[in-house]
């Protein structure tokens, strides 16, 4: 088991979309400043983090006109900046000579310890890629290494490998994944950061941060600047505070669910204790609407709400409905709106609902909540609504 964790380290990364190759300059770390999370509206998604370098043979060549090596050090510096300062446990592990997935050259950095900025990042800094890479492998730091990732209880686990694509290309990394996921059971969350843009990977490394069943991928650009890196964090390392669930009102009897919506002329008699309604008694996650021909979530807090209910109630499940107004095709519009209700569903998942509490469908421009002819009337059909299953 300890080397097929090492194999997973050096394994697991994603390419991204493809881009340009416009070179842009990183922000000053000024810009990067923690998460602020308060424990009222946010919990803790994980309880143990692990940043993996790859910093091999391979990672010596130039993305950008910068070494792999140099961006990987640069991105986990930037991400620890901006980790919020919450308790949790964490551990920074190097892998540096050559680029065989079977390398045992693993050497702890830091950790597994309590989160401490400042330590993480004075390890971090110690590291000098350019002078590992040249060095022979130390073969007892690599069992060392595996053993003290799975040590203890280390609860819900983020594994955050940051690499570039050869490992994958190369090596047993879909089979080793199986096992440490076989270890670390529904614990544990994959979110590789590739630092090229091969595209050989992308197809072998999306199913194999499927077999974690949990997590995501990026690329380093993608994260790079400090908005961007704000929303990574946060997807991260945090999730809604569960919301009370009130209490029915006297008028119930007139309004089962308690929703404002009388009985007689509620389509959905069953939506959950505290939710946001439209006129018809529906959960319409209103805020996330949509611009025109796009599929983009542009704001988290509505669906936040959505992931607080959804974890107070286990059992709740439904189904995320998406909409569109009718500037383009009936055709077009229906598949756009599908492409809305995946982007939330999608969100609601990388939150830590199960895959199978939320289905996805769109209606297209067929079911407007007001007129189309209007651009205020087109805005608030682009839009998103979310409908609990009869129990």
């Amino acid at each position: 088991m300890d080397k097929g964790v090492r194999i997973v380290v050096l394994g697991i990364t994603l390419v991204g979309i493809l881009s340009g190759c416009v070179h842009k300059q990183m922000p000053s770390p000024e810009q990067y400043q923690p998460v602020q999370a308060s424990l009222s509206t946010h919990s803790k998604k994980i309880d143990t983090f692990v940043v993996v370098l790859d910093t091999a043979s391979s990672m010596e060549k130039t993305y950008r006109n910068r070494r792999e090596a140099e961006r990987a050090l640069e991105i986990v510096s930037r991400m620890n900046q901006m980790i919020p300062p919450l308790d949790y446990q964490a551990e920074l592990v190097a892998f540096s000579s050559g680029s065989c997935l079977s390398c045992e050259d693993a050497e702890v950095l830091y950790g597994p310890a309590p989160y401490d900025r400042n330590e993480f990042e004075a390890a971090l800094m110690r590291y000098d890629a350019a002078e590992r890479t040249s060095r022979a492998p130390n073969w007892g730091d690599g069992t060392q290494a595996s053993r003290l990732i799975l040590q203890g209880r280390p609860g819900r686990v983020a594994f955050i490998a940051v690499s570039d694509t050869e490992n994958i290309l190369h090596g047993r990394a879909f089979k080793t994944v199986q096992k440490l996921k076989a270890a670390l059971g529904p614990g544990l969350c994959i979110y590789p950061i590739l630092v090229d843009r091969d595209c050989g990977g992308r197809e072998v490394t999306e199913q194999i941060v499927k077999v974690g069943g949990c997590g995501f991928a990026v690329h380093v650009d993608d994260i790079a600047a400090p908005d961007a890196m704000s929303r990574y964090v946060r997807e991260v390392f945090l999730a809604p505070a569960a919301l009370p669930v009130p209490a029915a009102p006297a008028s119930a009897a007139a309004d089962a669910d308690g929703d404002g919506v009388p009985d007689r002329r509620d389509r959905c008699p069953n939506t959950p204790r505290g939710v946001r309604v439209n006129p018809d008694g529906c959960w319409e996650l209103r805020g996330v609407y949509f611009d025109s021909d796009q599929a983009l979530i542009k704001d988290t807090q509505v669906p936040d709400e959505a992931v607080a209910i959804l974890k107070a109630d286990a059992k709740l499940t439904g189904e995320v409905h998406g909409h569109a107004d009718s500037t383009a095709s009936a055709e077009y519009n229906q598949t756009l709106s599908e492409a809305r209700a995946k982007a939330v569903r999608d969100y609601l998942i990388r939150q830590g609902i199960s895959p199978e509490r939320v289905r996805a469908r769109g209606f297209g421009e067929s079911q407007p909540a007001a007129s189309n002819e209007t651009a205020e009337g087109r805005a608030r059909n682009r839009r998103v609504e979310l409908h609990p299953d009869m129990r």
